[in-house]
């Protein structure tokens, strides 16, 4: 499990990850395999061991984002307050990836108060960097026009 990589668990106290190692599990799928759709209920969130996934909003997949770094987590979601996935999830491609139960991180937040703080620190860090980013993708972008010398 690559939770040493994740930003998500990033200045966490080893008993803390411990706790949330010990509740993962690896879980292979298949290019074109969803793992989880829009508007679900969420009791997993996810961490990308291998391969990639997409991330798309809507009926005609209006809004994209691609998971392929070890270590990236999606399915985020399910650790805020209304517990649903706000994306589906799809295999682009055979992946290797960690579920894990958002009641682990229920009861980081109960045995170790200081670290579900951090997680939940990390992951608006995590979200403010995939928001700019998904800003910088939809600009539109400059038109140069040649400058005439006539």
């Amino acid at each position: 499990m690559f939770i040493k990589q994740a930003e998500l668990f990033e200045g966490v106290s080893a008993g803390a990850k411990h706790l949330i190692e010990s509740r993962g599990m690896e879980q292979t799928c298949k290019a074109g395999d969803l793992i989880f759709q829009e508007g679900s209920v969420g009791h997993f969130f996810y961490m990308l061991e291998d391969g990639k996934i997409d991330l798309y909003i809507g009926k005609q997949e209006q809004a994209r984002f691609l998971v392929y770094y070890p270590g990236e987590i999606f399915g985020w979601s399910a650790l805020l307050a209304t517990r649903r996935y706000l994306a589906t999830a799809k295999c682009m491609a055979d992946s290797v990836i960690t579920r894990v139960p958002v009641s682990s991180i229920d009861e980081v937040l109960k045995d170790y108060p200081p670290d579900g703080q951090l997680l939940y620190k990390n992951l608006a860090g995590i979200l403010g960097e995939r928001l700019i980013g998904a800003y910088y993708q939809n600009l539109p972008q400059p038109q140069y026009q040649t400058p005439s010398y006539g």
